[in-house]
């Protein structure tokens, strides 16, 4: 084997640069030792605190001046309330029977079979608003309520108003007693059910057989007359003829003796049966009296005047009848609010207001019309006569003591505000003319009882200035400085910090 040597020259050079090498690398650990060695001491120092600089750190800023400016108003309170918007007297009707008419007996389950107005739509006398069963509902005219049926034959003040109601509407009675329900009183009866469309109603089954029995007992009566009057020879006997007549050569004693008690006992026959078909004719004219054309109480109701108009329709036609077929309200729309006791030396008949609906969103100018008694929960209502009539106070004010407050409009109402439940806002003045205000806060009292108010200049400088107060409005109150003080719109007073 040979063996090549290697120049002492060339092993040298390598030998050094290999403890070079070494030599930087140990010199950069150490620079990187360092290195982080500084960063940890700054980030430690950032940890170190001075007692000085920890309680600089954790002092409470300084505090601001909370501070507003002087005003020159007239100050004006604002009283918010609820109201809400009602449909004046409501009548609503309940038909509680089918009246029977000459085709039909009635009776049968009542159904609304027809409606023939809107809500909204207005309500005239003597016109249908809804039907049920084939049968009408309408109004007439009248301040009496329709309390019972009027037949044939009846009479009182309800009779009376059905008479004037009828004649209203251009159907005369008659002859008949203003409070008697006659004969006129049925025609005309009969003439506004035939103007409507429908058939009359009548008093039913009963009294028409009533007529039929009584009719039969006159023709009978008549009959049995008839008979009687007709001689034995046939022919008819004059029913005013003497019991004896004269003849022309002078009466023949015998005979007329003989005929006289036959004659006697015809003629007390014949009394008899005129009686008899009196009495059958009078108890005929009893029976029709009663008999024929008459006003259900189920199918008419009065109101004192018009206009009105339909405030609800509670049913739909294939109901079945089980309340109030139809609401009519008369007279306008009112508004009344429930004001606070509190806030009542604040408010008085003609001041302004506004009315906001926030579910419609509109608005509308009003003024206040009256205020009323103080109503608390439960209270009962005096009738006119002074009695209660058992109907509690209304809830309202959430069911706090309250004063009605009635609010008239500036012109009348649309009906969009019907039931609608709105805020009522009154604006009052307080003071005559423009006064100096400040915010409530800023007045206080001093060790001395003074009232004063502390004004702040623009570099900062506090003046302490005694006052009197007036009237206050909506967190504001009047000042008037006294003695030395001065103050001015414009100034800045503190209210806090």
């Amino acid at each position: 084997m040979n063996a090549t040597a290697v120049p002492p020259s060339e092993e040298v050079p390598s030998a050094v640069g290999r403890r070079t090498t070494r030599r930087r690398r140990a010199v950069l650990a150490a620079a990187v030792g360092a290195a982080l060695v500084s960063v940890g001491a700054v980030a430690g120092s950032s940890f170190v605190q001075s007692p000085a600089q920890a309680a600089a750190d954790t002092r409470p800023p300084r505090a601001s001046v909370l501070t507003a400016v002087v005003t020159s108003q007239v100050l004006r309170s604002t009283v918010v309330l609820r109201g809400t918007f009602s449909d004046g007297k409501k009548v609503s009707v309940t038909p509680a029977s089918v009246a029977a008419t000459a085709d039909n007996p009635g009776g049968a389950g009542a159904v609304v079979t027809r409606l023939m107005v809107k809500q909204g739509d207005e309500v005239r006398a003597g016109v249908p608003l809804v039907e049920y069963s084939g049968r009408p509902v309408f109004a007439l005219e009248g301040a009496l309520p329709a309390y019972r049926d009027l037949t044939p034959g009846e009479s009182g003040a309800d009779v009376t108003q059905l008479q004037n109601a009828l004649k209203a509407l251009g159907h005369d009675v008659g002859s008949d007693r203003p409070d008697r329900f006659g004969p006129g009183t049925k025609h005309a009866l009969q003439a506004l059910y035939t103007a409507m469309g429908y058939p009359t109603p009548v008093t039913g089954a009963a009294t028409a057989a009533a007529v039929r029995t009584a009719q039969q007992a006159v023709d009978q009566a008549r009959a049995a007359l008839r008979e009687a009057q007709k001689p034995p020879g046939g022919g008819t006997v004059a029913s005013s003829a003497p019991a004896t007549s004269p003849t022309a050569g002078g009466a023949d004693p015998s005979r007329s003796a003989a005929a006289a008690p036959g004659a006697a006992g015809g003629a007390s026959d014949l009394a008899g049966l005129r009686q008899q078909l009196a009495r059958a004719e009078d108890a005929l004219e009893q029976a029709e009296s009663v008999d024929g054309p008459m006003l259900p109480a189920s199918e008419c109701f009065y109101l004192p005047s018009f206009p009105a108009r339909v405030a609800g329709l509670p049913l739909e036609v294939g109901d079945s009848v089980k309340g109030p077929v139809v609401s009519v309200a008369q007279g306008e729309l009112q508004l009344t609010g429930s004001l606070d006791p509190a806030q009542a030396a604040l408010v008085k008949p003609g001041m302004p207001v506004e009315i906001l609906s926030e579910s419609q969103g509109r608005q509308v100018a009003g003024t206040i019309a009256s205020v009323g008694a103080l109503v608390a929960p439960g209270d009962v209502k005096p009738s006119k006569d002074g009695q209660q009539t058992g109907a509690p106070a209304p809830a309202a004010n959430g069911g706090a003591a309250y004063l009605p407050l009635a609010v008239s409009p500036q012109s009348p109402w649309d009906r969009l505000w019907a039931g609608q439940d709105v805020r009522i806002t009154i604006t009052a003045a307080t003071t005559p003319g423009p006064v100096l205000a400040v915010p409530t806060a800023a007045v206080f009292a001093g060790a001395d009882t003074r009232t004063n108010v502390t004004t702040i200049s623009p570099d900062g400088t506090r003046q302490l200035v005694n006052v009197t107060v007036g009237p206050s409005a909506d967190g504001l109150v009047q000042v008037t400085p006294t003695g030395d003080g001065r103050l001015a719109a414009g100034d800045r007073v503190v209210i806090g910090q």
